[in-house]
Formats: C-alpha cells, sequence, structure tokens
C-alpha cells in the first residue's frame, strides 16, 4: 500500500506477509540520503508522553509511516490479522499459526511521503499491561539500524489509517497503523481508548458496550489540538493537558488550574472555550484560524459550551451516534509564547 504520508501511521495491510530479500533504499546514497531519511523519519517522533498527577504532556505529532510489502525470511504467511494489538499469521507452507514474538525479524518495505522506500525491520515484540509493543527499525544503510520512534520507544499496532493531510480516519477492514508511543495514536491507546476492548456505560438501569475506537479518534484530535478537524494541529510539544470522558477510563483531575478548554468529538472540537496558546503581543493565530476556518465551532463565554445540557453526559448523550456525540472534554491553561 502506497504511503499517504509521513504523518498517517506506519500502516500495513492484513492480507499476507509475502517473499523477498532486504530491499535497497530507492533513491538513497551515502550521508546525504541518510540525512534525508532521517529527516523525514523525524515526523515520527512525537516527545512528552508523561503522565503527571492525572494531566498529559502532548505534542502535535500523529506519526508513522505506511507499508508497500512485508516479508520473514524468505517464508510467505497469509492471512495475516490484528487481533486486540497481536498480530497474527500463517504460514503458507504448512498452515502453521504464528503471532507474537513469532514477528521478531519480520522485514517490511515503507513508503514515506515523498515515495522514498525504506527497509523496516521488526526487532521484539513484548506484551505490557494489554497491550502488545513492537520495536521497529528502519534501515540507515550500512548495517545500521535505528528505531522509527526514537531509541527507547515502541509501536503498538492499531486498525485503520489516519490521512496525513486532514487528520481523518478510515478503516477497510485490512490495515492498521502503528502507532508509536509519545506522539498521538500511541498516547490515545495508552490512555485506555482502545478500540480492542469496548467499554460500558450506563444510564439508570441500563447499560451498553461503547465501542471506543470512536473515543480514540476524539483523542487524537484532542491531543494535537486540531480544533477545526482539518489535521491543523494548535499545540506545542510538552503542553499540559488534562482530558476525561463520561466512561471513567480517564477522569478529571482537580486543582490543577487550568480551565476547560473544548469538547471533541471525532471531528475535532465541538466547542472551543479558548486555546492552548497565545501569540507575542497577546496576539492569537490559533483564535485567528478558528474563526477563518471554523467559525462555528468558538464558543468563547458561551456557557453551553460544557454545560449540563451537553451530549457529554449520558442522561443527554445515551442514543446519540458516537460518531456525531461529544464524547471527550479537556482543560489546560492559556500560555503566552515568548516574544
Amino acid at each position: 500500500m502506497f504511503g499517504r504520508g509521513v504523518l498517517s501511521g506506519l500502516s500495513i495491510g492484513l492480507v499476507s506477509l509475502s517473499v523477498g530479500c532486504v530491499a535497497e533504499l530507492e533513491g538513497v546514497e551515502g550521508v546525504e540520503g541518510e540525512v534525508e531519511i532521517s529527516e523525514s523519519l523525524a515526523a515520527l517522533r512525537g516527545l512528552n508522553s508523561i503522565n503527571l498527577n492525572g494531566t498529559q504532556l502532548n505534542g502535535t505529532q500523529l506519526n508513522g509511516i505506511q507499508l508497500n510489502g512485508i516479508r520473514y525470511n524468505g517464508i510467505r504467511y497469509n492471512g495475516v490479522t490484528l487481533s486486540a494489538t497481536l498480530l497474527q499469521g500463517t504460514r503458507a507452507s504448512d498452515g502453521h499459526l504464528v503471532s507474537g514474538g513469532d514477528f521478531i525479524g519480520a522485514e517490511l518495505d515503507a513508503v514515506l511521503e515523498d515515495l522514498t522506500t525504506v527497509a523496516l525491520r521488526i526487532t521484539n515484540v513484548a506484551e505490557r499491561n494489554g497491550i502488545t509493543y513492537y520495536t521497529v527499525k528502519y534501515d540507515r544503510g550500512g548495517g545500521l539500524w535505528a528505531n522509527i520512534c526514537g531509541e527507547g520507544l515502541d509501536a503498538i499496532p492499531v486498525k485503520g489509517v489516519w490521512d496525513p493531510a486532514t487528520g481523518d480516519y478510515s478503516d477497510d477492514g485490512d490495515s492498521f497503523t502503528f502507532g508509536c508511543q509519545g506522539a498521538a495514536i500511541g498516547k490515545c491507546a495508552e490512555w485506555g481508548y482502545r478500540d480492542w476492548q469496548p467499554g460500558e456505560e450506563c444510564k439508570g438501569n441500563r447499560c451498553e458496550s461503547r465501542d471506543l475506537s470512536y473515543f480514540h479518534r476524539a483523542c487524537v484530535r484532542l491531543v494535537r489540538a486540531d480544533y477545526c478537524g482539518d489535521g491543523v494541529a494548535h499545540t506545542k510539544t510538552g503542553t499540559a493537558i488534562d482530558l476525561w470522558d463520561a466512561l471513567d477510563i480517564q477522569s478529571k483531575t482537580e486543582g490543577t488550574g487550568m480551565s476547560l478548554e473544548a469538547e471533541w468529538t471525532v471531528d475535532g472540537a465541538a466547542c472551543v472555550k479558548h486555546t492552548r496558546w497565545r501569540g507575542p503581543g497577546g496576539s492569537n493565530p490559533d483564535y485567528d484560524y478558528i474563526m477563518a476556518h471554523c467559525p462555528e465551532r468558538w464558543a468563547g463565554s458561551d456557557p453551553s459550551c460544557g454545560g449540563v445540557s451537553s451530549t457529554f453526559y449520558p442522561q443527554n448523550g445515551f442514543a446519540t451516534p458516537l460518531g456525531q456525540r461529544k464524547l471527550l472534554r479537556n482543560a489546560s491553561y492559556t500560555t503566552n509564547v515568548s516574544p
């Protein structure tokens, strides 16, 4: 599958693992080519996935790259699937099931935003807290391999693909995204919004299962402050936020001094009370952007944003389709950029 851009996630079709040797880097020679690859892959890395007293530090990265093919020691695997975060496949020669650590050593051809091809390799697989993590490295040439997520960070497979330009999500059932720890896709899975684990919501004595993939998609928008839902981030790496939901997967932290920033849907902010950052001299380019591109989402002092009538609450939103509902809220400070 050709890449749709560096920020779309490390995505792979779930159809087969094909034979082949380690691919050569196309259009890359010597140190100059290595620098180009490193710069392209730098977009994979979001920093500061630190949980500090219930508040989250976040960055702008969506993260990842697309895959063009995958192979393992010349052996073809058929019927590759993703069970929760565990890769599974069938060895074509004898029908033997392979999964998890069997994929250590698997090699992949990835296509970057500029259509440059780079070889990847899964070097470790580990299960922690109900998530299977994959260490994925790229071929720098000269026998050197470097972690696509940054040294010490792993990738989490999440079903579906994110468009790098718009941040829109799609799931054809045949692809998934490797989301790096520290960037939005991986962070939101680690924070509990796991599409493979249904949540439960109750209204009185009535309880229903909730598809957490919707919460994950809203979280990705929230982390990046993608107010207009158009893929444009309005935050900075290391910005502290507090986020919560009506399912109590994440709970509001009291006493932070932060104020409600926005309510969030899968399509971005439903309403925005304030932005996280102001420009020098009292300017507010993020507010200006909202007013130019999605003015209906600016709430300002309107009390209905975050109010008791919001579909965020079960009493109002229990019957609202998750694709239309206000799923998450977050609080933040407003910080002035130094001149």
